[in-house]
This record gives C-alpha cells, structure tokens and sequence, in this order.
C-alpha cells in the first residue's frame, strides 16, 4: 500500500483542523522572509560595489558636530583621495512635516565635484551644468519626482529646522540611481541667509583610487586632525551607514528575536497538531500493522504528514512574499525609509531560509508521534475497539 494517498486521505479527513495549521504556517513564514529581507537589505551595498571606493569623514565626537571646511585642501591632498565633496543635512521640511514628506535634503559646498564622487548616479533630464550654474538649482531623485508629480523647471520651498532659512529652488536635473530619495543643492544659499552657515560643514564625502586606500587613507586623515580642535573619525560608507540603522536599535538582534519565537509558536501549533491527529488514530494505525505496515512505514505514513501540512503551508507563505515583495520595497521607497529600499530585492538566502524552516518545521512536528506511533504495541490500538 503506498504511503502517499494515505498522507493525503489523513489531510482531508479533518480539512479544518488541516487548514487552521496551514494558516497558522503561512504568516508566520510570510514574516520571518519580510524581517530576513529587511535585515538583508540593511546590511546590502546599494552603490552596486562603487561604495566600496567611498569614504565619510565626520566630526568624531557626533555626526551632529560639524568640523570646518578649511579642512578641504588637506584632505583632498591625502595620497589615495582622488575626490571629495562638503556636505551638509539640511533637515527642514516641505509642505509638512509629516512622515509621508520626509526624505533626503542635502546642501553642497563643492556643486561640481559631487557626481565625480556620487558616479552610479546619472542625470536623465535637465544637466549637471544647468545645476551647478545655478545657486538656487535643485537636483533631484527620479523617484522623488515621480512621488510628488514635479517637473523640471519648477520651483520647490524647504522650510529649515537646524538652519532658519526658507529656501525657494528650482529643479534644474533630474538623476537616476539605486537610491533616488535625496536632493542635492547649493549651500552657499544658506550661507548668504545664515551668516554662522558660512565654512560649516555635516561632513566630506570621499572617493579612493582603490580598495586598499580606504584602509589606509583614514589612519591618515584622523592623525592630521588628532589634535585639532575639531577631531575627525574617517570611515567606510558601509559603516556610515550601519551607524544611522544603530541609531534605531539593535536591528538584528530584535530580528533574530522575533524569528525565533515566530520559529517556536509555529513548531508548537504544528506539534499539537499532530500530536492530536495520533492519539485519535491508535486504533486505525494498529489495524494497519495487522494488514503489514511495518514500523518504517508508520514512521513515514506520520511524518509525511506533518511534512505536507508544513510545506503547504511554508510555500504559501514564501509564494505569498515573493508576490508581495514589490509591494513592500515600493512601501518603503514611500517612508522616510525611503534610502533603504535601494538594498530591498529578491535574496536567495531569505527563500533558503524560509524553506530551511519549513522543513524543520515539518521534521520536528512530525518526529515525537511519529515514533510513538511506530512503537506503539498493536494490543494496545486494538484494545480500544472493543
């Protein structure tokens, strides 16, 4: 007798006690690929391998000090530097200053250096010349324009929070890259507006000539001002990067905490399951050892069982992720988050993981009734017939 019409007879004999396990799998799955994807994407480069040449030189106290910009020249001469660029967070806000209107706005001291060190993005409407000629041009995310219906030409008004400035802009370029949710304008603006604005500076963003140097170069740089009354902390933009998610907690621990206790409850939900569907079969198994089911084939009629209500239910829930996927990265590139959705995609490892658990799930569901089913004298199962 095969074993597999078994399994599936057994499924649909209690279809809603069936259905409630494979619910109770699909979200929990569902969760753990959204959170794994999420983790995944933080910690992904989203410069496609260009960021690896990069490097943020910041106050070292606190990335809210600012450090001067007479320091250009110096740190443009490092050996190894081949760019660099002064940049400021303006913060502020437009129209409100509502979560759905919060994105990236940066001023620039060095308009004309900024593209050779931000070289993945790429204008595709207006020009880089149209912008740099320009003190009020605005240089803007395709996304960002696409999100507020703004055309080229048209004039935009930041508010100022850190700065109390209202600037008026004009967009002037529009750039296309893995992240789109910033603009880039003018700091002299600020400056003329602001007076103490002058020669202040969030921190410089660097290009290297190679791997190597953004090893070497910020031992460099960090000695030179040592004792400077502005000391500097020179680091990769993938540190620079992990510091702004720290700043929101330890991420991958409340992920991995979470998972793990979505992993437990799915376990338990699936065990009880099973369990229950044992007992209420003592008698069935016993009549099926006397027809001459073997131990083995016991063992298996059970745990296929409890494998197929896991894998249902695990590859609906994966199925269910990779449909909605798209869904949430655009969710994201709609938040205040919108800078890390460059690192949201498809990641193989998530699925692995999601399938991984999957089969855990089913194998240790499954494993305890299985063997006491197997074990079970067939005495004991015909003894409740009567």
């Amino acid at each position: 007798m095969k074993i597999l019409p078994l399994v599936l007879k057994n499924l649909l004999r209690k279809k809603t006690r069936s259905a409630l396990t494979i619910a109770s799998i699909v979200l929990p799955l569902f969760v753990i690929c959204i959170l794994g994807t999420l983790l995944r994407g933080l910690e992904t480069d989203p410069s496609g391998g260009k960021g690896m040449y990069r490097l943020i030189v910041r106050h070292k106290v606190s990335i809210t000090n600012w450090i001067p910009g007479a320091y250009d020249p110096k740190i443009r001469n490092v050996p190894g530097v081949t760019e660099a660029v002064r940049m400021q967070w303006f913060g502020g806000a437009y129209i409100d200053q509502s979560a759905k209107n919060q994105f990236q706005r940066f001023s620039v001291t060095d308009v004309d250096r900024l593209l050779r060190v931000y070289d993945e993005a790429t204008i595709v409407e207006g020009s880089e010349a149209d912008w740099v000629g320009d003190r009020t041009g605005l240089l803007v995310g395709r996304q960002l324009m696409r999100k507020y219906g703004w055309r080229l030409g048209q004039k935009v008004t930041f508010k100022g929070d850190i700065y109390p400035v209202t600037l008026e802009l004009t967009i002037r370029a529009v750039f296309e890259a893995p992240d789109e949710s910033g603009v880039y304008f003018h700091h002299k603006g600020i400056e003329e507006a602001v007076p103490y604005a002058k020669g202040q500076v969030g921190w410089y963003w660097l290009k290297t000539a190679s791997v190597a140097d953004t090893e070497r170069v910020p031992r460099l740089i960090d000695a030179m001002f040592e004792n400077s009354p502005e000391p500097t902390r020179t680091e990769t933009e993938k540190q620079f990067q992990a510091m702004w998610v720290s700043m929101i907690g330890n991420v991958k621990a409340v992920v991995v905490g979470i998972s793990t206790a979505i992993a437990l409850v799915i376990l338990l939900i699936a065990a009880n399951t099973m369990a229950m569907a044992a007992r209420e079969r003592v008698t069935e198994i016993a009549v099926l050892r006397v027809l001459g089911f073997t131990k083995e084939k016991v063992l298996g009629l059970v745990l296929g069982e409890s494998f197929a209500l896991s894998m249902i239910g695990g590859g609906l829930g994966i199925g269910l992720f990779v449909l909605l996927l798209p869904g949430l990265r655009e969710g994201i590139v709609n938040s205040p988050m919108a800078s890390f959705a460059a690192g949201i995609r498809l990641f193989p490892e998530v699925l692995v993981l999601g399938f991984g658990m999957t089969f855990a799930v089913g194998l240790f569901a499954g494993l305890v009734p299985a063997i006491r089913s197997a074990q079970r004298p067939i005495t004991e199962g015909l003894r409740q017939v009567a």
